[in-house]
Formats: C-alpha cells, structure tokens, sequence
C-alpha cells in the first residue's frame, strides 16, 4: 500500500495529521479540514503549537469570499510561508474577541463551508486565509499546496486549516523532531515527496496535443512537441533533437517564456541569449531537449494574484523545474529520466527526484550564437 493511503486512511478517521516539507525547508505542520471543524480541535490543534492559525484556499473558494490580497504582510506572517495571503478575517456573527478557540473555529468553518457566504466574515480579523495554485503539490511544492490536496483526497471542501509546528523557542520544528512529536501524539504523517509520488501515479497535468517537426537555423531539424496544460487554456513547446528516450542523461534547457526579450532581444532579461544558446548547444551535441513554458501561473483575469512580481513569473529554469510540475511532466512524457541541465547558474535543485527527474548535473550555458539578430 502506498504510504499516502495509510496516511489518508487514518488522517480521515482523526481528521488531523502532520505534513512535513521534506523537500526545501525545515517545516512541518498539522493539518486538518477547515469544513465543520470545532472549538475542541482548535483548542488541541493550538496546544500543540503557538503558530499562526492558516487557511489555504483553493483559487475558486478565494474567489467566492470575494477576499482580496495582503498589500503588505507582515514579517511574521512571511517567515511562516511563501505564499501570498488574503487580508486576515473573521465571522461576522457569533463571536466575541475572535481569538478564543470557539470564535477561531467559527471563522474557520465559515471559510470551509460546503455553500461560501462571504457576507459571514468581516475584515479584518484573527484567521489568515493563504493564496494556493491550482494543481497543488504537483504545481508547487509548499505546505499550503499539499494541506489542501490532503483534504481535498480526504473529501472535505478546498478548505485546509494548517498550523506550523514550532518549539519552546518558537522556531519551526525540523522533520525529525516533527515525526517525534507525531509519534508521541499518533498522529499520521506524510512528507510532500510521498503526496506528490502518489498524485503523480493518479493524475497527469499535461496532455501532448500537437507534433510537427520544425527546421531551425540553430539546432538543426528538431522534434516540436506542444503540450496543453490541464490546469490553465495555455501550451508549452518541447523542441526534441535526437533520440532522448536512450542513451543516459539528456541536454535539457527549461526556459521560462518572456515574450519581448525572446522576440526582440535585450539584456534584462537576457532569456533571448539563453534560448538561442541552448539550441545551438543542443545541435552541436545532436541530442537534447528545450523546453519553452507559457506562463499560466498567474491568473491575469483574477485580481487576487495581481500582486505576484514580474520577476516571480521569469523564473529561472531551475526553479521552474522545482516549482512547476508541468515542465517535470512533460520531460517524465518524453522519456527523459536523467537531465544535463542548462543552466545560466547554479542552484540547488530540490524536489525533482519526486517528479521522477534526476539532475546528473548542470552545465553553464555556452556562448555559441553571436547576438547580432540570429533567428531560431
């Protein structure tokens, strides 16, 4: 049995679990549905640690409480998570200072409520609500992500109420002594990597829509592979040169797109450069991969993420790999296992080996292309 379903089993029964971040930080957090949740399990939820008291919504459920972004968290609240937050609430009705465990899990179970009502939360208040992407752990792989696909799979609403836990000095507890503490208490626990294994074994975010081959003045004759997302009405572009389902690690370049620097060029950012680099880099060795994302990550029409920077969404391809699970995909669906990354710097690459991906290593990109107007 896979080591999420024993965790599922049990985390339904308690309706509560730890859910530790195995992959970038030294965190871990309860975890327990928002929807119908009481004054008893707020008050052995906050027992057991001081931290701040969280929802993570899903996109549409934000949406339908009308909630609108944090302009400025405060340094508490971004030391706990890297997500942005909606302005903090509380219900309307039925409460008295907002802060005793009976008015927290009033506000809370308004937020988890099968039927939202926005007109039962005023602003602001005692109860943080957390921006999630749609996808979960598969898109990014953050507490918040993996909290609401935990009570998600469980089969409450997109609701989750996490808490971090923390020490007698407040800081985040590491996973060792998260599982300690798990043990004691007998609490299930699941690390993302094992959410993110058994959601990729049940579930795709990329499908292959089109394929042509493509002559380019860089690389030679390629492979264009166009692949459409599951989550967003958008396609990426994997251009394959060469067989790379044999033969060990594959050249891979994963570029984020930026339309007028690829276009016109430029130096802020130099992706232009970058991608022309790749390509020649793939056609001098006759086999590789380059993989083009179209940015969905933000969700221009909803102006709860308006306040996502530009510079988030260029991300470097490292860190696209890790953040998005659609490049990891599409690389797992052309049979790519090991990558040579092409990379303009060197970063830690954490997280792949859940998406099934190795880094055997990362290659700086060469200056092979003149930038004087070559074309791909």
């Amino acid at each position: 049995m896979h080591p999420f379903l024993r965790f599922l089993s049990e985390f339904k029964r308690q309706k509560l679990g730890v859910l530790i971040d195995d992959l970038s930080t030294s965190r871990a957090a309860l975890v327990a549905p928002a929807e119908d949740i009481s004054a008893e399990r707020i008050n052995q939820i906050l027992s057991f640690s001081g931290g701040l008291t969280l929802v993570a919504l899903s996109p549409d459920r934000a949406n339908a409480f009308l909630l609108s972004s944090m302009a400025r968290p405060s340094t508490v609240i971004n030391q706990r998570t890297s997500l942005p937050h909606y302005i903090s609430v509380e219900a309307r009705e039925g409460i008295t200072t907002g802060i005793s465990a009976s008015d927290r899990a009033k506000t809370v179970s308004i937020l988890g409520a099968r039927t939202p009502q926005p007109r039962a939360l005023v602003k602001p208040g005692h109860i943080f609500p957390v921006a999630t992407r749609e996808g979960g752990v598969l898109v990014k792989t953050d507490i918040a992500e993996g909290a609401l696909d935990i009570v998600r799979l469980a089969e409450h609403t997109d609701a989750a109420l996490y808490v971090d836990l923390l020490d007698n000095t407040g800081e985040l507890l590491n996973a060792d002594a998260a599982r300690t503490f798990a043990a004691k208490e007998r609490l299930p626990t699941i690390t993302i990597t094992e959410l993110i294994g058994y959601r990729l074994a049940h579930e795709t975010l990329v499908r292959r829509a089109a394929e042509a081959i493509l002559p380019t003045t860089l690389a030679g004759e390629v492979r264009a592979i166009v692949y459409r997302s599951a989550m967003s009405d958008v396609e990426h572009v994997a251009l394959v040169k060469g067989d790379v389902t044999q033969g060990g690690p594959v050249l891979t370049r994963v570029q984020a797109e930026h339309t007028v620097a690829d276009v016109f060029g430029g130096k802020t950012p130099f992706s232009r450069g970058h991608l022309q680099n790749s390509l020649a880099a793939i056609g001098e060795r006759g086999r590789g991969v380059v993989l083009y994302l179209r940015r969905p990550f933000a969700d221009y029409k909803n102006p709860n993420v308006q306040h996502l920077r530009e510079e988030a969404l260029v991300a470097k391809s490292a860190s696209m790999m890790r953040e998005y699970g659609v490049g990891a995909q599409i690389l797992r669906d052309l049979g790519i296992s090991q990558v040579e990354l092409l990379s303009s710097t060197q970063r830690t690459l954490e997280g792949l080996s859940s998406f099934g991906i190795t880094v055997v290593s990362q290659i700086a990109i060469p200056s092979l292309v003149p930038q004087s107007g070559h074309t791909v």
